[in-house]
């Protein structure tokens, strides 16, 4: 059987061209475009396949756009690609890049290997099973007892997941032989790195730091491969040496992380006029876990005396922007009070001389970030996209995370007038609702392993204030805003 290499067919770069270009993480530049294979791989062809001449590549391209003389960018991508010798239902429609004639005039179909079967079988056991290339170019890990799964075979089944975020193909894999309705922790997700970088990124650092230490806070990180390619810009600066760099691929979690978001299931209570209560009292508890994780595994400290007066004047001072900017949206008897609030609240914040504890965080926690595991306790794990936060408070994920509520009930109330408004108990109040919450939600992380002194100091009140007028200015004064939390205005 004659090896075909995909790359050294005829016509070959421009059907990847062609269909490179419609794809949403495919960086879209104007000018003249030209692909140049710079590294990749070949995998063995796993056993069921009914095609004898299945060949399975990927092949890490750089992009060169060319604008103008003094307009150039280069980028890279990674295409995982099944060459098949006739059309495959393992494949699918979905996944078909193109056909060519080959070298030796037979004809090859190439489908992309995100959503093959037989390409996402063989990745999978190159993690399980920790292979390597033999010029040690490429190589499988396996991470939190995932090299004791049973192998992946190409009956597996396979459900696209996109990624709106981050330039990534998402499948999760269902093992053959694994029932449909399993525990998500019995599936697994395999993210290809579209855009793959030799650097590996602080979410990924802190997923395989929280997974050896057996964390249930988030999604596990079960398997990475990854490939070195040529870096042409360092050899052209060495005088033409090959200069070779090494990255991620792909990234094996379990599929937890595909569970129902938090966003979609506060909404739907809301809108059916049902408590959020014991969920949100779960997901505070998850979130104090988090921290507590979080803490334990890459440590915390207590901030300077400088750091101190920092924050505190930060406070002070986006406190007294965020009020200047809707006072006079305020009725005067509200406006009296409210002025009061926060000048008792900056007296308190120049007084405070206990310093907190700075950790490693989200930062920008949202609903969307917090996904329903299931299981017996109805677990809550987090993702971490968009970034972690070094030296950071532990409030600044609480605080933001109850800011997403309350902006979900304004986003429910302003497209639905009727919605939240009548249950089996009678008519609903929005604001109400999220008044028992936040405070179930609070009363979660507090039974945490995690440090709550800052959530029951002035900060958190200053900051949960001034995220409330940033909100209330956001929705056009829709709501008025009471000492302890927001409420919903009477209209």
């Amino acid at each position: 059987m004659t090896r075909v290499r995909g790359e050294e067919q005829p016509g070959f770069l421009e059907v990847m061209e062609s269909w490179l270009v419609h794809q949403p993480w495919f960086p879209a530049r104007r000018g003249r475009r030209s692909l140049t294979r710079v590294g990749g791989l070949r995998l063995p062809t796993p056993a069921g396949d009914s095609d004898p001449q299945l060949f399975l590549e990927m092949h890490i391209f750089d992009v060169d756009h060319v604008a103008s003389r003094r307009e150039r960018h280069r980028d890279r991508v990674a295409v995982p690609v099944a060459v098949r010798s006739r059309p495959s239902a393992l494949a699918g429609k979905n996944a078909f890049i193109g056909r060519l004639t080959a070298a030796h005039g037979d004809e090859v179909w190439l489908y992309d290997g995100a959503r093959d079967r037989a390409f996402l079988a063989a990745w999978l056991e190159m993690a399980r099973r920790r292979q390597g290339s033999r010029n040690g170019r490429s190589r499988g890990e396996a991470y939190g007892g995932f090299d004791q799964w049973a192998p992946f075979t190409v009956q597996l089944r396979r459900t696209a997941s996109e990624s709106k975020l981050r330039p990534v193909t998402r499948t999760m894999i269902t093992p053959e032989g694994v029932a449909e309705d399993a525990r998500l922790d019995q599936r697994v997700v395999v993210e290809f790195q579209r855009r793959p970088h030799a650097e590996r990124g602080v979410e990924l650092d802190t997923a395989l730091t929280l997974t050896d230490a057996h964390a249930t806070s988030i999604s596990q990180v079960l398997g990475i491969v990854s490939c070195s390619w040529e870096d042409r810009a360092a050899a052209l600066a060495d005088g033409g040496e090959e200069t070779w760099i090494t990255g991620d691929l792909a990234i094996i979690r379990d599929a937890t992380g595909q569970a129902p978001d938090g966003r979609s299931l506060a909404k739907r209570a809301m809108t059916e006029g049902k408590t959020f209560k014991r969920l949100a009292r779960q997901m505070g508890l998850a979130l104090g876990t988090f921290h507590a994780d979080l803490a334990g595994a890459f440590g915390a400290h207590p901030q300077t005396r400088d750091q101190l007066r920092e924050m505190s004047g930060n406070a002070k001072a986006a406190l007294g922007e965020q009020w200047e900017q809707v006072r006079e949206e305020f009725d005067d008897d509200e406006r009296t009070d409210m002025s009061e609030v926060i000048d008792v609240m900056r007296s308190q914040l120049r007084e405070v001389d206990e310093p907190m504890m700075l950790q490693r965080v989200h930062g920008g926690l949202g609903l969307a970030h917090a996904h329903q595991a299931g299981g017996d306790e109805e677990r809550w794990i987090f993702n971490e996209d968009g970034g972690m936060s070094d030296h950071a408070l532990p409030l600044r994920d609480v605080v933001t995370m109850l800011m997403s509520f309350a902006n979900l009930v304004m986003e429910v109330a302003s497209e639905d007038p009727a919605a939240g408004k009548t249950s089996e108990a009678g008519p609903v109040n929005l604001g109400q609702w999220y008044e028992d919450v936040s405070e179930v939600f609070l009363e979660g992380y507090r039974q945490s392993d995690a440090d709550v002194t800052a959530i029951d100091s002035v900060f958190f009140r200053a900051a949960m204030l001034a995220e409330a007028l940033e909100l209330f200015s956001r929705w056009q004064g829709q709501w008025v805003f009471r000492p302890s939390m927001l409420l919903q205005a009477e209209s």
